[in-house]
């Protein structure tokens, strides 16, 4: 869902250079540099932070391209995703039911239904009761989520990933963050593998970034 205008991947081929070759990626118009940098996730990981809503049609699209891709990360890089709500007050219980549906490690099981309810059923599960009866007709304990989904905890991981989106200045859903460094706003082209080929291009470039300053 956009609250911006898309970023455009760029196309552009340098005259004699074989099609197969893209043009570099341009700051600005491909990706955000954050300037300065977040801190980093994870020290020892490269970690690439997925922004998404359950309300989000194009983060339903995106969901399962990003999963293929994540899972064949190499293994200096983790994958993580974010449920955020970037102002839309009715996004926040969807959100907050993810860090719940986490805490019961039932995010797997339950990750493409939830998704589907919403886009394919038509379903609005926008407040705490409609998903509560969701996840319990998934086969999840109504007890257990809902105590998960009122506890602190939950409450505290659902206003920091919305804090995180703030700080990292997000204009839309779905949105890759990689290694606090580069924020790239997934637009729904129908395709997703050039955006997700720029990711693999902007970790490449965040590793480098580490190691040059490791050096020093």
């Amino acid at each position: 869902m956009k609250l911006a205008a898309p970023f455009l991947l760029v196309a552009t081929l340098a005259l004699g250079v074989p099609a197969a070759r893209a043009a570099e990626p341009v700051e600005g118009q491909d990706y955000f540099k954050l300037n300065p940098p977040l801190p980093p996730a994870d020290a020892s990981k490269l970690v690439v932070t997925e922004f998404f809503s359950y309300q989000c049609p194009h983060c339903y699209k995106f969901s399962k391209p990003f999963a293929a891709w994540s899972g064949k990360l190499p293994a200096d890089v983790k994958a993580d995703r974010a449920a955020v709500a970037i102002g839309h007050q009715a996004w926040m219980p969807a959100a907050q039911a993810f860090y719940a549906l986490t805490s019961l490690k039932a995010v797997p099981t339950i990750d493409d239904a939830f998704f589907g309810a919403i886009h394919r059923d038509r379903k609005p599960l926008a407040d705490e009761a409609s998903i509560t009866d969701f996840a319990a007709g998934q086969g999840i304990d109504r007890a257990a989520f809902q105590n998960a989904y009122r506890s602190f905890s939950v409450q505290l991981q659902t206003k920091r990933a919305d804090d995180l989106s703030r700080q990292a200045r997000l204009p839309s859903v779905p949105a890759l963050l990689i290694d606090g460094r580069y924020l790239v706003a997934i637009s729904d082209d129908g395709d997703f593998n050039d955006q997700l080929a720029l990711a693999d291009t902007l970790i490449r470039r965040a590793r480098s970034e580490r190691a040059a300053a490791a050096r020093k």
